[in-house]
């Protein structure tokens, strides 16, 4: 198989230098092989400003220009060079219309150009569609940001673009993307639900807390609320039960795989006085052996930190381990008697 184009994307135009930024996207033979291609072409110069893009292309795939990227690279110019000779010739601002053009190399209907904005936004909403399809999870961000410049309230890519955020570690993002979701659909219960879980992501479980509980006020039967409210009452140095137990008697199963693998069973709070205890001590407090205390470490959520693990962590994690029955061993743990008496704040 040759490699082949695939799409022409504009990245943008800046009027102080002149630039042209766009790359080229191909579909590779070989895994060597470049997947994307970048450059600039550069505007108000003699010459033909598309001649660096003929050179890349005969130098990469050996192919000329496809005819429609010839012909929309040429209105796209020259609609630049017109913008650039009014008043207002050199705000950015005018032309971050580039941004959202794409264009395929034999379909006319699959670019953005010559189409009113509504068809543009369908164009590239399907471009979305299928970068993801084809596991192009950051193509696909890029190309639902562009989409959102052309319908800030797009409430599909809103969504979808969170949750690729949120795939990709992004979290800030995430949020921010969400709260822009929730301006548009300020009851929709997906976007509480994400905008509590970044929060969670972020550590502020305070507000985290607030979120999930205003959902239950009007969704009081909402099990992944519940795990919600329950991670961030732990994160607080609460008591996470009432949550759980409701989480449990909702969807027993995917409570307990949520609390045997993904939940954070640290106290974020600062407790004055806390006591501390190091991992080699452990195991005379649980009565299971060193190799037992790794093994609880890794698979199952036993919150210790640099060596050593908070009282109020360690006394919350047995606690759950037991009454949920989430190993299969019972643990029996009573916090030492104190060293002294801690100060009363």
């Amino acid at each position: 198989m040759r490699d082949h184009l695939h799409y022409l994307m504009l990245d943008g135009f800046d009027p102080d230098t002149g630039e042209l930024t766009l790359r080229i996207g191909l579909v590779a033979a070989s895994e060597l092989a470049p997947s994307v291609l970048r450059l600039k072409l550069f505007l108000g110069r003699p010459g033909d400003p598309i001649q660096p893009l003929r050179r890349e292309l005969q130098t990469h795939v050996q192919m000329p220009i496809p005819p429609l990227w010839d012909k929309g690279l040429k209105v796209i110019i020259r609609a630049i060079e017109d913008e650039l000779a009014t008043p207002q010739g050199r705000n950015p601002q005018r032309y971050l219309w580039v941004q959202t053009q794409i264009l395929h190399p034999t379909d006319e209907r699959r670019g953005t150009l010559n189409h009113p904005v509504n068809r543009q936004i369908e164009v590239l909403w399907d471009w979305a569609q299928r970068m993801e399809q084809e596991g192009e999870a950051i193509r696909t961000i890029e190309i639902l940001e562009r989409l959102l410049l052309l319908a800030p309230q797009h409430t599909l890519a809103l969504a979808r673009l969170s949750s690729l955020l949120r795939e990709q570690g992004m979290i800030e993002e995430m949020l921010d993307i969400v709260e822009r979701w929730l301006s548009v659909q300020p009851e929709d219960i997906n976007a509480k639900l994400c905008q509590g879980e970044a929060l969670l992501h972020l550590e502020r479980h305070a507000e985290a807390l607030a979120v999930f509980s205003e959902i239950l006020k009007s969704n009081p039967m909402h099990a992944l609320a519940h795990l919600g409210a329950a991670q961030a009452k732990i994160y607080g140095g609460g008591d996470p039960c009432p949550h759980l137990d409701a989480a449990i008697e909702l969807n027993r199963d995917s409570a307990l795989s949520v609390l045997r693998e993904t939940y954070d069973f640290r106290v974020l709070v600062p407790i004055r006085g806390e006591p501390t205890y190091s991992v080699s001590e452990l195991p005379s407090l649980l009565g299971v052996t060193a190799g037992e205390v790794n093994a609880l470490a890794q698979n199952h959520g036993l919150p210790h930190q640099n060596g050593e693990i908070r009282e109020s962590a360690l006394s919350l994690w047995v606690s759950l381990q037991n009454r949920y029955q989430l190993l299969p061993i019972g643990l029996h743990w009573l916090a030492p008697t104190p060293r002294h008496i801690p100060e009363i704040p």
